[in-house]
């Protein structure tokens, strides 16, 4: 009864004090942006009432952008205020002309597999030497080869489908561009069971890991009490990925013979060594490098492909003006020589159906004044990237599929994604690789890719829905770190006659 009673006490003194600094924070000439009236109860915020999941996390983002405005707040764990951003002025103002400020990130556990990663890493020196590291290794990567090498392996399996009738080509996608990324990542031959392996060693892990936990807005002792059932199965995988990616790296340090020298591609790994970094952060950086990666594109290949499926006059435009491109003798054409429309069609579909849609975790290293009210140093600070670019204040017809907006004349001609705006302009537009000092390093060859996969793909196939109308390809989202197809994409495949 004493235990109780004491307990009882402890909660009514954190919650006054939780209350006097929820009050000493909203209260002032700049107050927090504005946000819903739920009870913050000390160390959990208020978060837990309505969002326990990242899918009714979004649900109900929406529903406070609609009552209160583009930026709003809640609390997440800690006492941290947690400001969500869906203004794309806001946006241009916090990530580009505030970009140092804003490049910080709330601090994480030193531990698991993206516990040394890039993306994890306090903005400093450590991080521009990754970064700089890893943004030399892509823009030196021979990008071609390992194209061709997946895309020898992807467009057989779909030739073979294709003769039985419907087709479901998600998983062929994802086994397509996980083995392009290994091997930009681990070099070229990792032998096909190593890949499966590996890959299926990423599906199982990420399905073990509370994806709440990306936003930093969940105390950590609920963490581990959501982990607890999963811990042996999380750890006994981890301990399964680290000797699998160790093989690799060792590979790596004990060429053969014949592979020494000039013909031997470099790999992500090879840069890694010559940093000399521990073992537990190259298979840290490597984790980070392949989940980042193959994860966010393939999703974004199987939602061009289903656009291209309803959309079958902009499927035949983009073959018509494929079709006068030369190609060499694997139907691949350098950039310089490739479609117009091509380009437009994947960005049009990036702007409607960015993978994450929601950026990590931000914070900031003093306090920022915006629109009247304050962003306090610490605050965990998020942006809505499908809000952004679906804004109606932005595009014409926001929700159509509308790929000529992005050619000459178009109101979307000329925008850099990795800028998230054009040229002189001062708000972003759309983002689908962040904006900024942590924008995402790979968005140029996550670019190249989707563009030479839809390229070989509408090239040697024509896609056609199952069934009649729209309604044949289900669009609905399922939300989550990454944004996928609820229901997976499914179409008859016809293969093109070249003569």
């Amino acid at each position: 009864m004493v235990l109780l009673l004491s307990i009882v006490v402890l909660a009514a003194v954190f919650l006054l004090v939780s209350s006097k600094h929820h009050r000493k924070c909203d209260s002032g000439a700049n107050p927090l942006p504005p946000g819903p009236p739920w009870q913050h109860l000390p160390r959990l915020g208020n978060l837990l009432y309505r969002c326990p999941t990242i899918a009714s996390l979004a649900d109900v983002l929406q529903h406070l952008h609609a009552a209160y405005g583009p930026v709003v707040s809640l609390w997440a764990a800690g006492n941290k205020p947690a400001i969500f951003i869906a203004s794309r002025d806001a946006a241009y103002r916090t990530l580009v002309r505030a970009g140092a400020t804003f490049a910080h990130r709330p601090p994480s556990w030193p531990f698991g597999l993206n516990g040394h990663g890039i993306n994890s890493t306090p903005y400093g020196s450590r991080w521009s030497l990754l970064r700089r590291n890893l943004g030399s290794h892509l823009a030196a990567a021979d990008v071609a080869s390992a194209l061709q090498s997946s895309l020898d392996k992807l467009v057989p399996s779909l030739e073979s489908e294709a003769d039985d009738g419907v087709v479901a080509p998600s998983e062929m996608f994802r086994a397509a561009v996980f083995s392009f990324f290994a091997s930009l990542c681990f070099g070229e031959g990792v032998a096909e069971d190593v890949l499966w392996k590996l890959r299926g060693l990423h599906t199982e892990i990420l399905s073990l890991v509370v994806e709440l936990g990306a936003f930093h807005l969940m105390p950590p002792f609920l963490e581990v009490a959501c982990y607890l059932p999963k811990c042996w199965r999380f750890s006994k995988a981890q301990k399964r990925h680290r000797v699998t990616v160790m093989a690799l790296i060792s590979a790596r340090q004990q060429p053969n013979r014949e592979e020494v020298g000039a013909g031997r591609r470099r790999c992500y790994v090879d840069t890694l060594l010559e940093l000399g970094l521990p073992d537990e952060e190259m298979v840290s950086l490597c984790w980070e490098f392949m989940n980042a990666a193959a994860k966010t594109t393939s999703t974004a290949l199987e939602w061009i492909m289903a656009r291209l499926v309803i959309h079958q006059d902009k499927q035949q435009k983009l073959w018509k003006d494929i079709a006068g491109t030369r190609f060499n003798e694997n139907y691949m054409a350098d950039d310089g020589r490739r479609s117009p429309f091509l380009e437009a069609v994947v960005l049009e579909a990036l702007r409607l159906h960015p993978p994450a849609h929601y950026l990590l975790a931000h914070t900031t290293d003093k306090d920022v004044y915006l629109d009247g009210y304050v962003i306090p140093k610490g605050s965990v600070v998020n942006y809505g990237l499908a809000d952004m670019g679906r804004d109606a204040a932005s595009w014409t017809s926001p929700d159509e599929f509308l790929p000529e907006r992005f050619l000459e004349g178009g109101e979307g001609y000329g925008l850099s994604v990795t800028a998230g705006c054009s040229n002189g302009n001062k708000t972003i537009r759309m983002m689908p690789f962040g904006s900024g000092r942590r924008a995402c390093p790979g968005a140029d060859v996550a670019l190249t890719v989707l563009k030479s996969f839809v390229e070989n793909l509408v090239t040697r196939f024509e896609w056609k829905p199952v069934g009649d109308g729209d309604g044949a390809v289900d669009m609905e989202e399922k939300p989550g770190l990454v944004t996928e197809m609820k229901t997976p994409l499914r179409t008859c495949l016809l293969v093109r006659q070249h003569g």
